[in-house]
């Protein structure tokens, strides 16, 4: 603008002193010398030329994650709210895991139960090896006289009995599980129906009222005097009263039967231990009759021998099935386990909570998010470009970015390779360096870079270049004189202009305008430009 000013100056100039030296009759020679042109010059530079565009950007963490829910509960207790910070691993929130405790229990009893059958097998091994070896051993021939068939027989059925009896009572501990689970069930439904505890409490309320309130009996005629709202108070509580007793009625029998299967549960775990002890008692006892019959009987045939040996090989296999059943119901023990550790919903990065989408009493379910939690270490600038302006970034390319008066800087880590379908630009990234803590997820800024750049380029005064439609062109000193140059412009700002073609850097050109200035026309360069300007001025 100085520029564009300084020209219109020294035509004002030039104009006067054509006009004064008319008027005093000036001769043709000075005439002469008022049409040469008094200017200023360069030489062109070679450098680089860069424009900065301004985009406007969306903040939000690098790193930001969705905790959802592995299973679907009640929530019993969120521990977080937005904008804690919480750290890897911190519990959030607590859901009702009590179908998940029946899930193991089951489990640890299924294993249980694949256990016996182990030790049932390793048992029927140990009596067929005991067997063969008392029938075939050395000391097959004493004892023989013994009557060890029939307490052989008697031992074997003691211990049917006993495993029938330890299953018997397995089936019942599982029934009065069953029953005391219905019964909870029940109790709970009743609670919530009748609105057990609150009842209660506005019982008492009542109660310590009428305690400071005389029998109305006692007033007689005085008893008119109460106020209103003393008698609806008892008119209150009686309708609460009344109530109360009705959920008291069908609370207690659920109550009762609560504590009846508990008891019956407790009962039965203890019949299964002292039956398990007479089973270890039974155990020791048939080892020492099997013993005592195979040294009775001797040296069998070889067919029965091979029996014998058969039977080892049946009873073998029964402990390689045993040992999968244990491993199976060891798998179905730790996959309930690590259900129930998805009751307990936990962080998966340290950040910033941004968001709580659960309250207590709601419905946790692995189709929503519970969380939004975002670390906020680093932030990240997202904004979109045109293809051409994408293809002047590159990574590491420094940012400045503006939010609410400050500024932060920042490069680019990532540039889009292909059309965002929404906007149908580019997407861009940049991270943001230093503290930015102020700066809010999902907010808006403002980033400013680099776009289109020349390196290695021609470049002059944007001043310089003039047009004749669409023809640029700048004015050089050739010998003394003005020459119009023709030119093809490149990437320009307000002040400078590239030049592709037509100058080279040894050229000298004309960067101020004079009303004498035109092509072939003889020029006086400044001296001293400062001066030259104040005198214009002037």
């Amino acid at each position: 603008m100085k520029k564009r000013q300084k020209k219109l100056a020294l035509l004002l100039c030039a104009a006067m002193s054509m006009s004064a030296l008319w008027g005093c009759g000036q001769t043709t020679e000075e005439e002469t010398v008022d049409d040469r042109a008094v200017v200023e010059t360069a030489k062109p530079e070679v450098g680089e030329l860069k424009l900065s565009a301004d985009f406007i950007a969306t903040i939000n963490p690098d790193e930001s994650v969705y905790v959802i829910p592995k299973t679907t509960a009640e929530v019993v207790e969120v521990l977080v709210e937005a904008g804690d910070v919480v750290e890897e691993g911190d519990v959030l929130a607590i859901l009702d895991d009590t179908a998940a405790q029946f899930a193991i229990r089951n489990a640890e009893a299924a294993a249980k139960n694949a256990q016996i059958g182990l030790e049932n097998a390793q048992f029927g091994v140990e009596n067929a090896q005991i067997g063969y070896d008392q029938q075939y051993g050395e000391a097959a021939s004493t004892l023989n006289d013994m009557n060890s068939d029939v307490a052989l027989t008697q031992v074997e059925d003691g211990m049917t009995q006993l495993q029938e009896s330890y299953l018997d009572a397995m089936d019942a501990r599982q029934q009065a599980m069953d029953n005391l689970k219905d019964a909870e069930e029940e109790l709970a439904d009743l609670k919530e129906q009748y609105d057990f505890k609150e009842d209660v409490d506005e019982i008492r309320d009542y109660a310590e009222t009428l305690s400071k309130v005389p029998d109305v009996s006692e007033l007689g005629p005085a008893a008119a005097m109460l106020d209103a709202s003393t008698l609806v108070s008892f008119s209150d509580y009686g309708r609460t009263m009344a109530r109360y007793q009705e959920a008291a009625q069908k609370v207690t029998p659920v109550e009762a039967k609560i504590t009846q299967y508990k008891a019956a549960i407790d009962q039965c775990e203890e019949m299964l231990e002292n039956i398990q002890d007479q089973m270890d008692s039974t155990y020791e006892s048939y080892s020492r009759t099997v013993v005592s019959q195979n040294l009775s009987n001797g040296v069998l045939k070889d067919g029965q021998k091979q029996v014998s040996q058969n039977g080892i090989s049946q009873a073998e296999l029964g402990i390689s099935q045993a040992e999968a059943g244990i491993m199976q119901a060891q798998i179905s023990m730790d996959q309930a386990r690590e259900n129930l550790e998805a009751y307990t919903i936990t962080s998966a990065i340290s950040g910033v909570v941004e968001s709580v989408n659960i309250k207590e009493h709601d419905f946790a379910t692995s189709s929503n998010p519970a969380f939004v939690i975002s670390n906020k270490n680093t932030m990240v600038a997202t904004y979109y470009v045109s293809e051409s302006v994408r293809n002047t970034f590159s990574t590491g390319q420094k940012v400045t970015l503006e939010k609410d008066g400050r500024l932060y800087d920042g490069e680019v880590i990532e540039i889009g390779s292909a059309v965002d379908a929404a906007t149908g630009l580019f997407q861009i990234k940049a991270v943001v360096k230093g503290d930015a803590a102020n700066l809010l997820s999902g907010t808006k800024a403002t980033v400013t870079t680099d776009t289109y750049h020349e390196k290695n380029a021609v470049i002059i005064p944007y001043d310089s270049v003039y047009y004749d439609g669409t023809q640029a062109y700048v004015y050089t000193v050739v010998d003394g004189k003005a020459r119009r140059t023709n030119v093809t412009t490149g990437l320009y700002d307000i002040d400078r202009i590239v030049i592709t073609e037509g100058l080279t850097k040894e050229d000298t050109i004309i960067t101020t305008w004079s009303a004498q200035l035109r092509d072939g026309v003889e020029v006086s360069v400044r001296e001293n430009n400062t001066d030259a300007q104040e005198s214009v001025q002037e």
